[in-house]
């Protein structure tokens, strides 16, 4: 995603609309990371962000995930915007990249623990009707 892209994609009705509802939700109150330093870690301001969606996923419902990750994205953009970072297009693409990476993880752990449970009680079931 290009940095033109994501500003367009900030004006859009519906990612406003989102961004409107998790504000009111807390989102203005996640707590950054001190800017003093001279490294930023992007991975703590991610992994903020998408507990902050977790938790609040109801607002992302009607949202197709490709979306959902746009909105992500906006509002990482947000929060960096917030600590007066400015990001040029080849950290936002770093940033993109590392976040797919956290949401597929994210994803994965889901699948395997929503399967694991599945298999437990099917397991289960079998157990109790011997």
């Amino acid at each position: 995603m290009k940095l033109v892209e994501l500003r367009v994609l900030k004006e859009d009705t519906v990612y406003k609309k989102v961004l409107d509802k998790l504000k009111l939700k807390g989102l203005n109150e996640l707590e950054l990371p001190n800017k003093d330093t001279e490294t930023i870690d992007y991975l703590e301001i991610i992994m903020k962000v998408i507990d902050f969606v977790q938790q609040n996923k109801k607002v992302l419902k009607k949202l197709t995930p490709e979306q959902q990750e746009d909105i992500i994205v906006i509002i990482i953009d947000e929060m960096l915007e917030k600590m007066g970072i400015d990001v040029n297009e080849e950290q936002i693409e770093k940033v993109l990249l590392l976040l797919k990476n956290s949401l597929l993880v994210q994803n994965v752990i889901n699948y395997l623990i929503r399967k694991t449970k599945k298999l437990f009680r099917s397991s289960c079931t079998t157990c109790t009707s011997s």
